[in-house]
Parts: structure tokens; C-alpha cells; sequence
């Protein structure tokens, strides 16, 4: 071994000792702290560049029928297949897919928005239901899904499943067991596990919900439920329709705590034709970033002043 590598590998072993020396010395507290010398600094992982990471909590919100759903199968069908995101062209790095749906059809609604989108189906899987237990006969009775019980279990499937880039739970509301949405502390002592979780395994997670019908001008304040989910969330969208175009909808970010990019998109949802007979959608996105901001989107309708001096 050289000098160089052998002063390296003593560095190292010392500086082991070093923390695990300071670990024992604090064991007594009962808190885990660690000195911010022995931590390394890392670059953030991005799965869409400026917009959502890997290991962090995103928000996609918006009113029902504005092609959320749609959304999160274009993002699919980018991440599967190492496609390019709409705007800047920048590739995606591949990876597999899970998701949680308690409003659509795996087989007559997920599945054929995936194929019209172009994902690569052999790397998405829906997660259906967790197995807890036996009922008297000795079948497996299976149960709904939930965050705060069931992280461990979703956890192992990531881990069986390797390399999974992206999760949608589609909507989280489903999924929250007696958690109250409501409720500040319940909801961040909900969404911090599964931060923690999204970060050890690298994976993305796009939680989607819908917007109240509240009177607040902040579109941060329409987002259905705490605010706690959108303050945990690293990032936040919103979808929205385009008040001047009843066809276009717009994605906008409500908020974005680790990138720059705050630029939105437009798309449109078309009708597309697959074999079979099966008739779906897909999200077309327009070739150019949109300067509206959320707040302007959510303006109403009729407050057409409002817009004009906005």
C-alpha cells in the first residue's frame, strides 16, 4: 500500500473511532445528535430537474377531473423509459414505479393511461393491499394500505423491487388511516416516516390531493386538508385550468424548498385510441414554460378585474 493510501485508511479508522467514541459518550442521553463536521454534504438527487427529488415528499394538487391522475402516468411513462421532461429535454434517469390508487382501476383506467403514454409497463406496480393475518378458515386476509402502519411493509417492497425511482399515492387522503387530515401534528408526524423512507431508498414520492373550496386568494391555502402537507412536502404543484382556454391546463408550483426552477407548464388531455377497443387520455405538454403563477390560476372565474390587474 502506498503512503498517501495508507495515511487514508488510517484517516478513516480514526475518524470511525472518533464518532463511535462520541456515540457511546452520549448514549446516556437517550438523543441522537451528530457533529455536522462528520456529516458528508450531498448534491440533491433530482428525478425532474428543479422540480422533484429522489428521497424527498412532493404534492400534486387540484380540483377532480383536471387530469392529475394523467399527470402522474406521464411521469411514469418518463421514468420507466429514461424519457426526456417536457420543457428543458433533459433526461430522466430510469427507474421503476409504484403506485397507490384508491380511485382508479388498475385494469380499465391505469393500465391503458400508462400504455398511451409510453411508460414500460414491466417496471410499474400497483400496490393493491397488505396481507394482516388469517381469518378462520386459514385464508390471508388482506386490508387497505396504510401510511402509518404499514411504511415497514412498503419499505421491504422497495427494497425487493430495487432501483424504484417513483412512488404516486393517488390520493394520500386514502391512505391516512385515523390519522386526522386536519391536524397539523398528526399529518407531520404522518409524512416525516415516510420522508425518512423516501430518503433511505432514494425514491421520489408524489402524494396527490385536491383543493378545498375555502375563499383564500393563497393557492397555498386551498390544498384539501392541514397545511401540514404542503409545509412537510420538499415541493408542491398545483393543476389548474386555464381560464382562458377551457381545454389547457396548467401545472404550477406552489412551492419549492430545494430548487430554483419556478417555472410552469401547460398541457392538454387527449382522447387516444388503444387496441382492443379500449378508449383512454394522455397528457400532451406544450414545448414552453407558462409565467402564471398558482395564485393567478386559482383567481375565480368571474373575477375577471382581479386577473386583468394580476
Amino acid at each position: 500500500m502506498s503512503d498517501s493510501l495508507e495515511r487514508r485508511a488510517l484517516e478513516l479508522v480514526a475518524n470511525q473511532e472518533r464518532v463511535a467514541a462520541d456515540l457511546d459518550r452520549r448514549a446516556g442521553s437517550g438523543i441522537v445528535s451528530r457533529c455536522m463536521a462528520d456529516i458528508e454534504a450531498k448534491p440533491i438527487r433530482w428525478l425532474w430537474p428543479g422540480k422533484i427529488a429522489r428521497g424527498k415528499v412532493s404534492m400534486l394538487a387540484g380540483n377532480p377531473g383536471l387530469g392529475k391522475s394523467q399527470v402522474t402516468a406521464s411521469l411514469a411513462a418518463i421514468v420507466t423509459t429514461g424519457g426526456q421532461w417536457p420543457v428543458d429535454r433533459t433526461r430522466c434517469e430510469p427507474g421503476k414505479v409504484v403506485f397507490l390508487s384508491a380511485e382508479d382501476d388498475a385494469e380499465d383506467t391505469i393500465k391503458p393511461r400508462l400504455m398511451a403514454a409510453g411508460a414500460d409497463l414491466s417496471r410499474v406496480f400497483m400496490l393493491d393491499a397488505v396481507f394482516d393475518g388469517f381469518d378462520a378458515q386459514g385464508e390471508r386476509v388482506a386490508r387497505h394500505f396504510n401510511l402509518k402502519t404499514d411504511l415497514v411493509r412498503l419499505g421491504a417492497l422497495l427494497e425487493e423491487l430495487g432501483n424504484v425511482a417513483l412512488i404516486v399515492i393517488d390520493p394520500i387522503t386514502a391512505y391516512l388511516g385515523e390519522t386526522d387530515s386536519h391536524k397539523n401534528a398528526e399529518v407531520r408526524a404522518l409524512l416525516a416516516p415516510l420522508g425518512e423512507m423516501a430518503a433511505r431508498h432514494g425514491a421520489a414520492v408524489v402524494c396527490v390531493s385536491h383543493l378545498n373550496k375555502g375563499g383564500s386568494n393563497e393557492a397555498l391555502m386551498r390544498v384539501t386538508g392541514s397545511l401540514a402537507f404542503v409545509a412537510a412536502a420538499r415541493a408542491a404543484f398545483i393543476v389548474a385550468r386555464d381560464q382562458d382556454d377551457n381545454s389547457r391546463r396548467l401545472f404550477l408550483p406552489l412551492k419549492n424548498n430545494i430548487g430554483k426552477d419556478e417555472s410552469g407548464l401547460a398541457f392538454k388531455v387527449e382522447t387516444c385510441q388503444l387496441p382492443g377497443n379500449i378508449e383512454t387520455s394522455c397528457v400532451v405538454w406544450e414545448a414552453e414554460a407558462v409565467t402564471v403563477t398558482a395564485d393567478e390560476a386559482l383567481v375565480p372565474e368571474g373575477s375577471a378585474d382581479d386577473r386583468s390587474e394580476r
